[in-house]
């Protein structure tokens, strides 16, 4: 079930990332397309009213007049004094420039024109779509469209109506550019910028999976640190990528961990001397056994007691007795500082285990240990209360924590039994 939920909350941090980025993506896209067509429509607008425009007053320049059409069965355009209907050079010079189709209707019937059907002729003498007669010839306005079908294809056409000397409007001029060609050069103008932005989305998208997967690993971590600790193993390590992170996620992973040392002290150390305990002490100590086993490392074991404390709590009370094996206690940390460690074992009796260490060396350890306890004074209520202590020290020769425990005991009675005071390893 936990395994399902994390992938669960993974599947869902990466929804929440990717989704929005991917919205965002399409969002982008689709308006920039939108605004750029509308900005493309707008300048193709600007140069069709232009060409159209240049071309009415081309007209008005190089033939003087009015339009006018004549005859009986064949007709013939005229501007001013001019027969227009066959000068196609002013239109196809005004293509080449320009690329724009151009054509100039009498009334609603094309007369001049570049467009050219599907045989390769001019295809003069069609009309204009009836909204178009409706709104530029007879309405009198110029009229932008962006697609009108002509000969097949769709165009955006300009519409512009030309008038003679008397105001009546005599036709119309056209001006158009493919409709395909216009989507063309938006599409073409748009693929640097939805290839940019898809590049991004990606990046940004990598990016996020990536950190995402980082966050959910970290938080892997931290439940698997949690879930050892909730089980008792009070030595579990958090992986050092959540502790060394710098965010939310390392405050929790060093929060857990400082939860872990104040658990360890609870469970692994006595509350009055801070040494620790009976149970850690057999903890550690089959530690040291298991290396002594393994891999030959030497050790040695003593007991202590202190002497006649019990007098010491008769004579001046039970917060003078306490007082006085912190004081011992503080004493045998540091003479055992950096050889091993030391445990309250019970009462007034203590444990102390030398890590590494031949009984000779111990031995000189407890000696100046003792030696110090000997001039060690306590004072409560203006009495100045001096102890003595007792060990007994044994090797680590054997695998036996029972037996190794009993040859110590069995020490430190032969010293209780002797004199006190003193430190009997031979027995």
């Amino acid at each position: 079930m936990q395994s399902e939920n994390r992938g669960k909350i993974g599947q869902v941090l990466q929804m929440i990332n990717i989704i929005p980025l991917l919205a965002f993506c399409t969002v982008t896209v689709l308006l920039s397309y939108q605004w750029f067509s509308r900005a493309m429509h707008n300048e193709v607008r600007r140069e069709l009213q232009y060409v159209a425009r240049n071309i009415n007053t081309l007209m008005e320049t190089a033939y003087p007049g009015d339009y006018r059409l004549e005859g009986e069965s064949s007709f013939k355009l005229y501007k001013g004094d001019t027969d227009i209907t066959n000068a196609y050079r002013l239109v196809d010079r005004i293509k080449s420039d320009t690329d724009l189709e151009i054509t100039l209707f009498y009334q609603d019937t094309r007369i001049l024109t570049t467009l050219y059907d599907t045989s390769g002729v001019r295809i003069v003498g069609s009309g204009a779509p009836d909204i178009i007669i409706e709104e530029v010839l007879k309405g009198g306005e110029d009229r932008f469209y962006s697609n009108v079908l002509i000969n097949g294809s769709n165009y955006f056409s300009y519409y512009m109506p030309i008038y003679n000397s008397d105001g009546t409007a005599a036709g119309m001029i056209f001006v158009g550019k493919p409709t395909k060609d216009v989507d063309a050069a938006v599409q073409h103008a748009l693929y640097p910028l939805i290839l940019t932005t898809i590049c991004t989305t990606l990046a940004i998208s990598l990016f996020l999976f990536f950190y995402t997967r980082r966050l959910m690993a970290a938080l892997h971590y931290i439940r698997n640190f949690l879930a050892d600790v909730a089980t008792g193993n009070l030595t579990a390590e958090l992986d050092p990528l959540v502790s060394e992170r710098r965010d939310e996620f390392g405050d929790i992973g060093r929060s857990a961990v400082a939860m872990q040392r104040s658990l360890r002290t609870m469970v692994d150390q006595d509350a009055l001397t801070e040494l620790y305990n009976r149970r850690c002490a057999d903890r550690k100590l089959k530690q040291v056994i298991r290396k002594y086993e393994t891999q030959g490392t030497p050790f040695s074991l003593a007991i202590g007691d202190i002497d006649f404390f019990k007098k010491v709590n008769d004579n001046y009370g039970h917060d003078c007795g306490d007082m006085v094996l912190k004081n011992i206690s503080a004493r045998l940390k540091d003479h055992m500082y950096a050889n091993g460690f030391v445990a309250r074992w019970g009462g007034e009796e203590f444990l102390l285990v030398f890590e590494r260490t031949e009984p000779e060396d111990a031995y000189k350890i407890l000696d100046k240990l003792l030696n110090d306890i000997r001039a060690m004074e306590s004072t409560y209520e203006n009495h100045i209360i001096k102890v003595t202590m007792t060990f007994g020290l044994t090797s680590g020769n054997t695998t036996d924590i029972v037996q190794l425990l009993r040859q110590a005991d069995d020490r430190l009675y032969h010293g209780k039994t002797h004199g006190r005071n003193q430190i009997v390893r031979d027995l």
